[in-house]
Formats: structure tokens, sequence, C-alpha cells
């Protein structure tokens, strides 16, 4: 709580020194403008703060991801899949700045376009809120994607032990629900804030830019849906494997026991129930969060739907 704190503080310290800065250079009015805009108009306070909290906390969690993995798996497992390669471009800080780069480019062209009903110098700092979030969103949800991508090179290894007694997958579940649940408020925080905002629209484009006003909302939508749930598809598969292991363990040790084959028998079967309905309820827990995802996906396109 106190990284996603230290977020919505950092958001609240810019505009407070923004409106401070033009105070000092520009004078008392231009400086409420803009924090009238900065906080109430198009709530950039609230969406700055949402997704610089996020980013950090995806920042500094983020080895849980390949130290939950090669502590369950060893070396020898993990070389025979493109986990390495997917752990590399997950860490990569060359690649994140590039990616952010270029949505940073990308907002620049859009609210350029738009125009916020500022002086020139209020208008440039909420250009650089502006940019910093399509940045910052741009890598919590690379960093979802290389989550679920190395999740997935998983999936051919030959499990030699059991996995799902110690649950020692579960601390990746924390890590992507946290991160896609808070991007999810932060699209829909900006997408409102800015799309509904009374932007001057006095560019060249006009009024045609505003769709693109849409454009986090649009691609976060696939991303989040996917990603928020396809890792615990991976793990629950997995974990399947773990008892399929377990069982047949048992079976070879029941072998010598001197029971009959009925008792042997029942034995594992209510070992294997047990383990599956276990498995199946982690399932179910999962899929109740499904109407929350959908209700709050839908609340992100709503400007697109009533348009």
């Amino acid at each position: 709580m106190l990284l996603f704190f230290s977020g919505l503080f950092i958001s609240l310290v810019y505009g407070v020194v923004s409106s401070a800065l033009l105070w000092y250079f520009s004078g008392k009015s231009e400086a409420q403008q803009f924090f009238t805009a900065y906080t109430s108009t198009f709530k950039t306070i609230i969406s700055l703060g949402l997704i610089l909290g996020t980013a950090v906390i995806v920042f500094v969690s983020q080895n849980v991801i390949p130290k939950t993995i090669e502590k369950a798996f060893t070396k020898t497992q993990l070389s025979d899949t493109d986990y390495s390669y997917y752990k590399r471009r997950f860490a990569s800080l060359r690649i994140s700045l590039t990616f952010c780069a270029e949505f940073v480019v990308v907002a620049f062209v859009i609210f350029s376009n738009c125009r916020f009903p500022l002086s020139r110098a209020g208008e440039v700092l909420m250009m650089i809120a502006a940019c910093t979030q399509y940045a910052l969103g741009v890598y919590v949800g690379r960093k979802l994607v290389y989550t679920g991508m190395m999740l997935h090179s998983l999936l051919p290894i030959e499990v030699t032990r059991n996995l799902f007694r110690k649950r020692e997958l579960d601390a990746i579940n924390p890590y992507v629900h946290v991160a896609s649940t808070l991007t999810v408020i932060f699209v829909y925080i900006h997408v409102i804030g800015y799309y509904e905002g009374p932007f001057s629209y006095n560019s060249i484009l006009g009024q045609s830019i505003k769709p693109f006003l849409l454009l986090p909302a649009i691609i976060a939508t696939p991303v989040l849906l996917i990603f928020n749930f396809y890792p615990r598809a991976v793990l629950r598969k997995v974990y399947s494997k773990s008892i399929d292991l377990e069982i047949k363990t048992l079976q070879e040790t029941l072998h010598d026991e001197k029971l009959t084959e009925y008792e042997k028998r029942s034995y594992v079967m209510e070992v294997e129930k047990m383990s599956r309905d276990e498995l199946r309820y982690n399932l179910q827990l999962a899929l109740t969060d499904l109407p929350i995802g959908i209700t709050i996906l839908i609340m992100v396109l709503e400007p697109l739907l009533r348009r």
C-alpha cells in the first residue's frame, strides 16, 4: 500500500510544484487554471497517481516471477523451453524504454492535436503528465504480457515432483492480479477524464482526433482480459501434472503393501478425488473474479459504446 500511495503522492507533488511554477512565472490566474484542469477537469492527479503507484509496485516486485519459477523448476527443465528468452525480454530495460518512448510519441501526437485549454506553459506541463501515463501504462502492460509468456513456456515441462502440495507457484497470482486490477482502474479514470475533457480541438485535425483518446482502452482491454486469467490457467495445468505424478508415485508405493486390490484402488481414488477437488476449488475462486473483470472492462469501453 505504501508503494501504491507513493504514486498518488508524487502526482500531488507534481501538480502543486507545477502550479507554483506557473504562479511565479505567469501569475495567479494561469496557475489556478492549470490546477483546476489537473485536479478536476481532466482528473490527471488521480490517473497519473494510479499508474505511478502501479508502475512502482510492478518494478519493485518484478523479481518475484522468475524467482518463483526458478525455485520450482531446475535449470535443466527450463533450458528445454523458451523461458530464458521471455525472461530476458521481461527484464530488459532497453526494450522497456523503447516501448515507453514509442508511446510517449503517440501520446504527444494525440494530445498536441487535442490542445489543452491552457496557456502554453500550462499545456506543456499537462502534456508531460499525459505522456508519462502512456509510457507507464505500456510499461505495466508489457510486464504482464511477458509474465504470461514466461508461464506459457512452462507447459511442455515434464513435472518431476509435486508442486501443488505447497502451492509453489502461487506467489505469481498476487503480482498479476494486483497489477492488472490497478491498471484497469487507471485506464478507466484516464479514458473518462480525457475523453470527456474540454479540449480545444483547434488543430488542423479538429474533432477527428477525439476517438484516439480511447487508444489506452482499446489496447489495454484484450491485454488485461487475457493476461489476468491466463497465468492462473497455466498454473492449474502445471498443478494438474503434479497431481498425476503424485498419484503415480502413490500407486507404486502401495504396490508392495499388504492390502487388497480394492483397498489400494479405493485409497488412490480418495487421494486423487481430494486433490482434484482442491484444484477445482481454486478454479472456482478464479472464476469469481470474472464478473468483476468484465464489469470494469465494460466501464473502460463505456465512452466507445456510447459513441
